[in-house]
C-alpha cells in the first residue's frame, strides 16, 4: 500500500482487518445479488434511512475504514489468484457451456484510490479478471469490475460537478448460486458498463430554503451473446447503448417555515436508445408536503404531474395527474417509518418504508414499494446513488447498507416492468460474531418489451441466513444458506438452495488466503434447469 499520508502500524492492521470484515458481512447479507436498493427503479419508494452501518460495526470490532473527509489519498494496489473445481459445470451459470466437472483460475490485479482534499473527494477501484478454464477454453474471458466515483468543488458552497462510473458482468439467464456468480459460462454473461456525470448548482437562502439545480448525462452499455433472446424467466435485454439526460431542479424549505416543510422539484429525463428506450422520456413536476403534528409524527402529501414514454412492442404512454398521501412515525434517532398511499407511473401504488434498533447490536429494516421501470433505469438510478467506501463495497449513502446492481439468481430484466417490491434485512453485531438476514422479493408485470414472447409475468424471492466468526486474531470464519425460487407465467419454475462455509486467513498485514466449500442445488418443471453442484475455491490475495 502506497500511503501518502503515513498513518501508525497500528491504524493500518485496524482498518485492513476492519475493511475485510465489512466485506465479509456484505457478502453474507447479499449472497443472491439484491437488496437495499440494489435494482432499485425510479419511484419505488422513498429510500429507507438506516445511518451508517459503521457504527454497528465499531461496537464490535473497532475502528472501520475512516471516512472519506477524515483521510489523506491512498492507493492500494493488490492481486488476487483464485482456483475453483466443481463437479458440475451447470451451477457456474445455466446458459451454457460443457457440462460436468470443471476448474477454473482467476487472476485478477487491482488498483484502489481513495482521498479527500479541499477540492476534490472521491473513491476509484478497478479490478479486471482474467478467468481461465480447464475443459472448455471457449469460456475463458476478461470481466471488468469498476466503480467509481467523485465530487469536484468549483465554487464553495455553491457549484459543484459529480461523476461515478461502473463496470460489471452479470448472469442472463439467472438461476445461478453465490459460488458461481463470479464465473459465468459464456453463453450467460452480460457486461455492463455505465458512466455518469455532470454539474450541480447548490444555493442555500439563509434558513428559507436550499434551490439545487442539476444536469446528469448517463452512458449504459450492455453487450452479451444472449441479450437479445427472451429467456423463460426475464425479457430480452436491449443491447448496444443508451445515453440519458437528466435535468433536476428542486427548492427545499428551511427551518424559517417551522412546522411545515415542502418541496418544489421538476424532472426531465430523455433516452436515446434502442427498442423501448428508442425516443422515451420521463417528465414529472411535483409538490411534496409535510406537517408536523408532533416531533414524532409528520403527515405527508403529494400533488403533481407525470409525462412518461416507452418505446418497444406495446409502447407505453402515460400523461397523468400524480398524488400520494401518508405519514412518517419517528420517535428517535434509530427508528423511523413512512408509510404512503396514491397514484404514480400510471397505477394507484402503496409504499412502506421503515428501520429500527431494537437493541444497541441490532438493527432492522423492511420496505415494500410499487412502480414502473426498466432495467437502465435501475441501473442508472443505483450508478448516481451509491458510494463507494472501500475496495468491493459500494454503499447506499441515505441508508449505509451495501448496493449490488444486479441479480445473479433473478436474471437481467429487459423492457419495461411494474414491479412490486419487497425488503427485510437485519444485522447483529456481537463481540466476535456477526448474523445477518436478508429477504427479497420481486412481482414483475412485463408492459413493454425488446422481442416478442416476453414472459407476461415474473416473481422472484430470495432468503439468506449468514454468519461470521473472528475464531482468532487474523483467522475469521464464515457460513450462510440460501433459498431461492422463481417463476413465470406459462413458462414453468425454479428452486435454488445452497449451503456455504469458508475461512480467511491473515498471513501478514499484505498477505492473506482463503478457502470455501459451496453445495447449490435446483430443482425446476424446466427441463436443462435442475442440478447439483459442489464448488471448491481456494485464493490468495497480496496487497501492496
Amino acid at each position: 500500500m502506497v500511503m501518502l499520508n503515513p498513518e501508525s502500524t497500528r491504524a493500518r492492521r485496524a482498518a485492513a482487518r476492519m475493511g475485510r470484515m465489512v466485506v465479509a458481512a456484505a457478502a453474507a447479507v447479499l449472497v443472491h445479488g439484491a437488496t437495499a436498493h440494489a435494482q432499485l427503479a425510479p419511484h419505488l419508494g422513498a429510500p429507507v434511512r438506516l445511518g451508517d452501518l459503521r457504527q454497528a460495526f465499531e461496537r464490535a470490532y473497532g475502528p472501520v475504514v475512516a471516512p472519506i473527509d477524515a483521510r489523506s489519498w491512498t492507493v492500494t494496489p493488490a492481486i488476487d489468484i483464485d482456483v475453483l473445481a466443481t463437479d458440475n459445470s451447470q451451477g457456474l451459470g445455466v446458459g451454457g457451456g460443457r457440462r460436468g466437472a470443471e476448474v477454473v483460475t482467476s487472476i485478477t490485479p487491482s488498483l484502489y484510490i481513495q482521498g479527500a482534499s479541499q477540492r476534490l473527494t472521491g473513491a476509484f477501484g478497478y479490478a479486471p479478471t482474467l478467468r481461465m478454464f480447464a475443459r472448455d477454453s471457449r469460456q475463458n474471458a476478461v470481466a471488468h469490475n469498476l466503480n467509481a466515483n467523485g465530487r469536484a468543488t468549483i465554487f464553495e458552497d455553491l457549484l459543484f460537478f459529480n461523476a461515478s462510473a461502473s463496470m460489471s458482468e452479470f448472469s442472463r439467464f439467472g438461476g445461478v448460486g453465490p459460488g458461481g456468480a463470479g464465473n459465468l459460462a459464456r453463453q450467460d454473461r452480460i457486461q455492463s458498463s455505465s458512466v455518469s456525470f455532470g454539474p450541480q448548482l447548490r444555493q442555500a437562502f439563509a434558513d428559507y430554503g436550499v434551490l439545487d439545480v442539476s444536469h446528469n448525462v448517463g452512458y449504459l452499455n450492455q453487450t452479451g451473446q444472449a441479450a437479445r433472446v427472451n429467456t423463460p424467466f426475464a425479457p430480452a435485454l436491449n443491447t448496444g447503448s443508451t445515453i440519458t439526460n437528466t435535468t433536476q431542479a428542486s427548492f427545499t424549505s428551511g427551518q424559517e417555515f417551522g412546522r411545515i416543510n415542502f418541496s418544489l422539484a421538476t424532472t426531465r429525463i430523455r433516452y436515446n436508445g434502442q427498442g423501448v428506450l428508442k425516443n422515451a422520456h420521463r417528465n414529472s413536476e411535483t409538490l411534496d408536503l409535510g406537517y408536523a403534528v408532533t416531533r414524532e409524527v409528520t403527515l405527508l402529501g403529494m400533488i403533481g404531474h407525470q409525462d412518461i414514454r416507452y418505446g418497444g412492442i406495446r409502447p407505453i404512454r402515460i400523461n397523468d395527474l400524480i398524488w400520494n398521501v401518508g405519514v412518517r412515525w419517528n420517535p428517535g434517532p434509530e427508528t423511523t417509518m413512512t408509510l404512503r398511499y396514491g397514484r404514480r407511473d400510471g397505477g394507484d401504488n402503496f409504499s412502506f418504508e421503515g428501520t429500527t434498533a431494537p437493541t444497541a447490536r441490532t438493527r432492522v429494516s423492511a420496505s415494500y414499494s410499487e412502480g414502473m421501470a426498466s432495467l437502465a433505469d435501475e441501473l442508472q438510478y443505483a450508478l448516481t446513488r451509491s458510494q463507494v467506501i472501500s475496495p468491493g463495497i459500494v454503499i447506499d449513502p441515505a441508508t449505509g447498507m451495501p448496493v449490488l446492481v444486479t441479480n445473479n439468481f433473478a436474471g437481467a430484466q429487459g423492457g419495461v416492468s411494474r414491479v412490486k417490491r419487497y425488503t427485510l434485512s437485519g444485522v447483529l453485531t456481537q463481540d466476535i460474531d456477526v448474523y445477518t438476514l436478508s429477504f427479497n422479493r420481486d412481482e414483475r408485470q412485463t408492459l413493454s418489451a425488446e422481442a416478442l414472447g416476453a414472459p407476461p409475468a415474473i416473481t422472484w424471492m430470495t432468503t439468506t441466513l449468514g454468519w461470521q466468526r473472528e475464531l482468532w486474531p487474523g483467522l475469521r470464519g464464515n457460513a450462510q444458506v440460501s433459498y431461492g425460487e422463481r417463476s413465470s407465467a406459462g413458462f414453468g419454475s425454479q428452486e435454488l438452495i445452497t449451503l456455504s462455509t469458508g475461512l480467511n486467513w491473515a498471513l501478514s498485514e499484505t498477505l492473506s488466503t482463503r478457502a470455501s466449500y459451496t453445495y447449490s442445488r435446483s430443482s425446476s418443471s424446466r427441463a436443462g434447469l435442475s442440478y447439483d453442484a459442489n464448488l471448491l475455491s481456494l485464493g490468495l490475495r497480496k496487497s501492496f
